[in-house]
């Protein structure tokens, strides 16, 4: 009897399954008493846009896969889950376009979860909320907003571009990988460095968590530079498996780990039993570091942290 041998690209799909609906029950509670009832917002937006794209995608991809068991296409025996994944799609597109290559690739895009479509779509999400969060950190300045807005759009835009030209429907993105990792490594450059700059050096920052805000809730100071590191670690962890394997478990974890950024940090402001100000004062110090140039009317303004990404 043949031995069959598991590979790791067999199960990322069941990793990436079992990472985000275990992920959306555990946080769903959080979710609810810290988004449901904020005001309007875009990050309020782009919070639930990185949350439910997502989770929408991956019950396709159960839906695409029941279709094909009920279907027989193919023999679940005889090739792994990607490989069914695929066969399933080509044999849906074939049977609904059949007029020409282009319609029939075009139907692929559409169908195909793991899309440069969807794939770009879930990244510009992610990108656009780390944009917000350090035009904030940054204190709110138009220039550094068109700043990165402009690197975002170049760095989506490439990533397209390589996609479109090398590998259009294969089963990873290495194309991403570079845009993506040098927009990303500016962005938790530039919060990282206004957050030590506002600290007055990394060991301050640090030892923060050791004065007297030690029984109660993290410094912010300290709450968005632990948050940046741990997004960046998760980063560096996700494009290699986008750009190799699977892009759907790589942008999972991208999903997965902007998300708790956003709910730890509006947790720790929200359930500071000091009150808002202790939290705001901080904030505004982090601001007032960045663009000394504020108004007092603009200073006090930043007093309110429920704005804050």
């Amino acid at each position: 009897m043949a031995m069959y041998t598991i590979s790791f690209l067999e199960i990322t799909p069941y990793i990436t399954w079992s990472l985000i609906f275990w992920d959306y029950l555990i946080t769903l509670d959080d979710e609810i008493t810290f988004f449901w009832s904020s005001r309007r917002s875009w990050i309020k937006f782009l919070f639930f846009a990185n949350r439910y794209i997502g989770l929408l995608l991956r019950v396709w991809d159960v839906i695409v896969m029941i279709l094909g068991i009920i279907f027989g296409i193919p023999d679940p025996y005889l090739k792994s889950l990607i490989a069914q994944k695929d066969d399933i799609l080509n044999h849906l597109c074939d049977k609904l376009i059949s007029e020409s290559i282009q319609a029939f690739q075009a139907c692929l895009v559409c169908v195909d979860s793991g899309s440069v479509l969807y794939v770009s779509m879930q990244l510009l999400v992610i990108e656009s909320i780390l944009v917000l969060r350090i035009w904030a950190i940054m204190g709110k300045r138009r220039w550094v907003l068109w700043t990165f807005c402009g690197l975002l759009f170049c760095s989506t835009a490439t990533s397209i571009v390589l996609s479109v030209h090398f590998f259009l429907f294969a089963s990873f993105a290495w194309p991403y990988a570079i845009p993506t990792l040098l927009f990303e490594a500016i962005i938790f450059g530039s919060a990282a460095y206004h957050g030590i700059k506002a600290s007055g050096g990394l060991r301050p920052l640090l030892l923060q968590s050791q004065g007297p805000f030690r029984s109660g809730p993290k410094p912010i100071l300290l709450l968005v530079f632990q948050g940046s590191v741990l997004y960046f670690i998760a980063v560096l962890l996700s494009l290699p498996i986008m750009a190799f394997f699977d892009p759907r478990l790589g942008i999972t974890t991208m999903s997965i780990a902007v998300s708790y950024m956003l709910l730890g940090l509006r947790k720790n402001v929200l359930s500071d039993p000091v009150g808002p100000s202790s939290q705001g004062v901080e904030l505004r110090t982090l601001r007032f570091t960045a663009n000394r140039a504020l108004s007092s009317e603009e200073g006090e303004a930043t007093m309110n942290t429920g704005s804050f990404p």
